[in-house]
């Protein structure tokens, strides 16, 4: 049986234990958004050990840079040639000192000034000479009227007065002054149809349409995304999700066609809902439930495609 005097000191004993561990633990975390950390008198990102660190210096600027009175270090990395006394750090994708810009992982972005340089949003920026996506210079592009084309859904485009760009490559041919985007990487001006960047060959732009979702039309075709839906009825077309389509003859998932699917009775349950033939949304649609897709004869579990082909997995009803 403990006495009362040594039960005292098991219990101071057991408070020190405590105090100490958490004292441990608050010293490993050092940054709850970080993943710096020291333990023992070394800093550590995850496991990796920063060698030759100032530790009484030391500073964790963000989640992925720290410094001390010497270095910049970005994770784990010791960034060379950065002067410390005028470092900062503009965004995700950009830092710059008195005497350079800076990308991603701190890498020197060649020839930027980095007095003019300026961020703009989605790893776009510019200086007075140049413009800059993610650290790589967009060709000729006017800084002066640089912008980028907003979109709910697509953050790919940007354009200045003479020319539109799809990321860091200028789209030749196309129009600023009539240029749109729909959906993603799909857009159009007065003249062409374009997906990523790129003329869709064959389409007509006076009388493209987009329909909502990835689906879009011309006088002669049916499009999901920058794929031709062959043999897609025009007058009788249906979408229903982002994946499934049908007209009266045939149901579609994605480009191709639902062999043996019963197109008047097929249909989809969301949330087991049944889900009638709607315009869809310019944004991408994100279901947080079961999806299933039948018809009269069938039980459609799953949809594959590889080279080109659908594969599909179902079962009798």
């Amino acid at each position: 049986m403990i006495g009362k005097k040594n039960y005292i000191l098991v219990i101071f004993f057991v408070l020190f234990i405590i105090i100490s561990c958490s004292k441990n633990r608050a010293q490993s975390a050092f940054n709850k958004e970080s993943r710096y950390k020291v333990i023992e008198n070394k800093v550590y990102y995850d496991n990796i050990v920063l060698e030759d660190v100032d530790l009484k210096s030391f500073i964790i600027l963000n989640k992925y840079y720290a410094r001390d009175k010497e270095n910049i270090y970005w994770k784990e990395e010791k960034i060379d040639g950065i002067d410390t006394d005028s470092f900062e750090i503009l965004d995700i994708n950009y830092s710059r000192d008195r005497n350079n810009v800076y990308g991603f992982k701190g890498i020197k972005i060649e020839g930027a000034d980095p007095e003019s340089f300026k961020v703009l949003n989605d790893a776009y920026a510019k200086d007075k000479t140049s413009v800059y996506w993610d650290g790589k210079k967009l060709e000729r592009a006017d800084p002066a009227t640089f912008k980028k084309i907003n979109h709910p859904n697509s953050v790919s485009y940007s354009m200045d007065k003479d020319n539109v760009y799809y990321i860091t490559e200028k789209i030749e041919g196309a129009d600023p002054k009539s240029f749109q985007i729909f959906h993603h990487s799909l857009a159009k001006d007065n003249n062409a149809v374009y997906w990523a960047g790129e003329k869709l060959q064959g389409t007509d732009a006076k009388s493209f349409e987009y329909l909502g979702g990835p689906y879009s039309r011309d006088k002669n075709n049916i499009y999901r995304q920058e794929k031709i839906i062959n043999g897609a009825d025009q007058k009788t077309f249906e979408m229903i999700n982002s994946v499934i389509s049908k007209d009266k003859n045939n149901v579609y998932y994605k480009d191709l066609i639902i062999n043996g699917a019963d197109s008047q009775t097929f249909e989809v349950l969301e949330c087991g809902k049944k889900v009638k033939p709607r315009l869809l949304e310019s944004k991408s649609e994100v279901i947080k439930c079961l999806v299933e897709y039948t018809d009269k004869n069938y039980i459609y579990e799953d949809f594959t495609i590889e080279d080109g082909k659908l594969t599909v997995t179902k079962k009798k009803r």
